[in-house]
């Protein structure tokens, strides 16, 4: 065979070559998942004994998933009116429908509304889906009877830039959305004016103004 023959034949093996394989693809990189939230609440009478209400329950769980950037429920800033509504009342039409303007709005994929809890200790469990634009999810439910109180999942980032965790088990916060003054789970209502700032809730009745006493809920997410 002459070397242009052999220079020819190579030149084709090297494109048949090329054609079967465009270059380094990686695998399994995955754009959306759907998961298992259990919101297992921890809220009982030894733990948290001080004032500890003989009707302590939970209004039903509301959130959304969400980018990792979005700032609603951030400490710091003024609650909205469906944040105040749900951390006051229970009530979430208010909320549903802030968090369904922003999915329209392109700052959401999933709106999530659970059930209510007649207890203090229990399970709510939730399914919710995510994508990579929206890795992260926030879930809150009001502590009741309380002032201004809830207790909240914020922010859970489920993605590890290619793939979303098999599960992951967080220990949820409680907050106080700044717009009661109530110190105790009965406190009459004293709407705060103006308006406080979200902020952490670690003192009485439920903690010693550093921590809670124990933990107040878990949250574990499990990939379907």
């Amino acid at each position: 065979m002459s070397l242009k023959s052999c220079l020819f034949l190579c030149a084709v093996l090297i494109l048949i070559s090329c054609g079967k394989d465009d270059g380094p693809v990686e695998k399994g990189i995955e754009s959306d998942a759907s998961y298992t939230v259990t919101f297992t609440m921890h809220w009982n009478g030894t733990d948290f004994p001080t004032d500890y209400p003989s009707n302590a329950h939970f209004s039903p769980l509301i959130g959304w998933s969400h980018p990792t950037t979005s700032t609603l429920f951030k400490i710091g800033t003024t609650a909205s009116a469906g944040i105040e509504e749900m951390a006051e009342t229970g009530g979430t039409g208010t909320l549903k429908t802030e968090l369904e303007a922003k999915i329209t709005a392109g700052e959401g994929f999933d709106f999530i509304l659970g059930s209510s809890l007649g207890s203090g200790t229990g399970e709510i469990t939730v399914d919710v889906e995510v994508n990579v634009a929206n890795s992260s999810v926030t879930l809150v439910s009001m502590i009741a009877p309380s002032p201004d109180w809830y207790v909240a999942a914020l922010n859970v980032n489920l993605y590890d830039g290619t793939h979303f965790v098999d599960s992951k088990t967080v220990t949820a916060a409680v907050y106080d959305s700044g717009t009661d003054s109530g110190v105790t789970f009965v406190s009459a209502e004293a709407d705060t004016d103006p308006k406080g700032l979200i902020s952490l809730f670690v003192d009485a009745p439920l903690g010693d103004g550093t921590d809670l006493s124990a933990d107040f809920a878990t949250v574990t997410f499990t990939k379907k």
